[in-house]
């Protein structure tokens, strides 16, 4: 039992050693758009946004009612923009 333990224990300390010495490259790249158009054409429906008319380019719009107030007719909204 216990020579498993001190096996395990080696073995979980040589890991990072082995993965700190392994080498290797990832391609990526980055489009970067200079300019997003925002309309809103009502105050009922979500903002259209147009980045660069590239359909990878375009955020994900979010709408979620925060309050009700009966009393003044309103609601409050959050609208949320993730790119």
């Amino acid at each position: 039992m216990t020579r498993a333990l001190l096996l395990a224990i080696g073995l979980a300390m040589a890991a990072p050693i082995g993965a700190a010495t392994s080498t290797g490259s990832i391609a990526v790249t980055l489009t970067l758009f200079s300019r997003c158009d925002i309309s809103r054409q009502n105050g009922k429906n979500l903002p259209l946004i147009d980045c660069g008319r590239h359909f990878s380019a375009q955020p994900r719009v979010t709408e979620s009612v925060l309050k009700s107030d009966a009393n003044r007719r309103e609601t409050s909204r959050l609208v949320t923009i993730e790119w």
